[in-house]
């Protein structure tokens, strides 16, 4: 079937539509965050470390085959200026069956020496076993949501995605309160990516019909595996805590860093939203380089004025939060926690500077960036994990985040122009606002209260007042103001919904 060519989009329209796309998804993401809160209160109550750690050095073998069997194909014709045809999307649907059935076979085979050599015992290696074969819950999904999100449905998506949480929640809790420990969160996992596959089904208009062309594989293969080794590289790089923090430390190590980083990464609901709305945005402004650069310099002032207003707050009161609400038995992990929030931060502006990246035509210089910071960490990481344990994890990984991003926007800085002083821009509110964070805490922790309620309160005062006088020191950009901006945007948006006359499309 011959290529058609994509329906003419302006850049304002490309603008409207990500934005209406990013409204649905926060909402969804929300309401999808306040399933995830009542899970982790009951879980935490219902599982122990141990449970965590079992489930996350199984689950990670896992995960990699979803790395493994796709190899950025969907992306590349997300990317590609005309629409998909039947035999691209056709080719690159089985490709991924493909994949997928070797990548399930190998794990499986490899099963028993995983589980021996963690010590994890024989019941671990049906777990495996299960969660190999829900790769292809995954696979099966690529090319209807691939449909969806090209023509920047969202409103289905989110709707399919809301549905997925409920039933991965209600399914999790249920069987962690009979009994059935980390078998709970594997279970769990399957049943959403059952339901998850039968709503995205239903709502793609996309069916595998067409013919198998290797032409087209040919051709898509070169940008695909560019797209797909960053992610992949770090998802080895991700193995460091499975492997090593396990080898050297136990699964219930493992289990406080996965915990930590979970509840450290709600902090980036934002990300995941932003970066899937972005990337057929950006795509679609490539012949746009001054839309382009001003979409993506306005989304970053907004993103990091927003976070940096508030997760420093909620890091200063992780030791009062995580007993509160969790458990004395999670209080082993809070530092973890506070460290992992300000790593989370700066990993989500790193995933939207990725996502121009890619969108750019630059996937090759990402991934030399992912495996520069891969390297650093396995290498430096296991050093400091022999040297000072757990205490030595967090300060690593929020080192490497702020290296990683630096470099991320200067590379960024250089796809055109209208990009320049990028750097200074990202890099320079975190710099600044972190070293304002570490002289509260410091001043808190040395001559502050011992009550932990009363150090909360002192530090989040104290680091208020040090960003207010941050506004005064020329040259900075100043967050307040860009809240002001998020303030008054919004309340734009509402006026010009409220003014314009509804349409079928709205």
């Amino acid at each position: 079937m011959n290529a058609t060519s994509a329906p003419e989009v302006s850049t304002g329209e490309v603008k409207s539509r990500a934005f209406r796309g990013m409204v649905v998804l926060v909402a969804r993401t929300l309401a999808s965050q306040g399933l995830r809160v009542v899970s982790a209160l009951a879980l935490s109550r219902l599982l122990f470390p141990s449970d965590y750690g079992l489930f996350g050095i199984v689950a990670y073998a896992a995960s990699l085959g979803v790395f493994l069997g796709d190899l950025g194909l969907s992306a590349a014709l997300v990317r590609q200026p005309h629409e998909p045809t039947r035999d691209e999307t056709f080719t690159i649907f089985w490709c991924h069956q493909a994949l997928t059935a070797v990548i399930v076979a190998g794990v499986c085979a490899l099963a028993p020496r995983l589980t021996e050599g963690y010590a994890l015992g024989s019941g671990a290696v049906p777990m495996v076993w299960v969660m190999a074969l829900g790769l292809f819950l995954s696979s099966l999904r690529v090319i209807p949501l691939m449909a969806l999100e090209r023509a920047l449905a969202f409103s289905a998506i989110a709707r399919a995605e809301l549905v997925e949480n409920v039933a991965q929640v209600a399914c999790t809790i249920g069987l962690a309160a009979v009994g059935f420990g980390a078998w709970a969160l594997v279970l769990g996992s399957v049943v959403r990516g059952v339901v998850g596959l039968v709503c995205i089904g239903w709502a793609s208009p996309w069916r595998p019909v067409g013919a198998f062309r290797l032409d087209v594989l040919r051709r898509l293969v070169g940008f695909g595996l560019a797209f797909q080794l960053p992610p992949l590289v770090a998802a080895l790089v991700a193995g460091w805590v499975p492997l090593m923090v396990g080898a050297v430390l136990g699964k219930e190590a493992v289990g406080l860093v996965n915990w930590a980083w979970a509840l450290a990464s709600t902090s980036m609901i934002l990300s995941a939203v932003l970066n899937r709305v972005a990337f057929p945005a950006y795509c679609r402004l490539q012949e746009d380089p001054v839309g382009f650069a001003a979409y993506l310099s306005t989304s970053l002032r907004r993103l990091s004025a927003g976070l940096l207003a508030s997760i420093p707050l909620a890091v200063l009161g992780m030791p009062v939060l995580v007993p509160l609400f969790f458990g004395a038995r999670w209080a082993p992990a809070v530092q973890l926690v506070q460290w992992f929030c300000l790593e989370c931060l700066v990993v989500t502006l790193t995933g939207l500077l990725a996502t121009a990246q890619n969108a750019g035509g630059r996937p090759w210089e990402r991934l030399v960036v992912v495996v520069g910071v891969g390297a650093a960490k396995w290498g430096l990481g296991t050093w400091v994990l022999h040297r000072f344990g757990l205490e030595g994890i967090g300060p690593v990984g929020l080192g490497l985040a702020l290296v990683e991003v630096w470099v991320t926007a200067w590379l960024v800085s250089r796809l055109n122009p209208a990009l320049r002083g990028l750097v200074f821009r990202v890099v320079e509110p975190l710099l600044s606002v972190f070293g304002l964070l570490g002289v509260a805490w410091g001043v808190v922790w040395l001559w502050g209260p011992t009550n932990v309620w009363l150090r909360w309160g002192a530090g989040g005062a104290l680091f208020l007042v040090l960003v207010l006088g941050r506004e005064w020191i020329p040259g900075l950009r100043s967050l307040l103001g860009e809240l002001r901006d998020i303030l008054t945007f919004v309340r734009e948006r509402r006026a010009a919904r409220a003014a314009a006359p509804l349409s079928p499309a709205s």
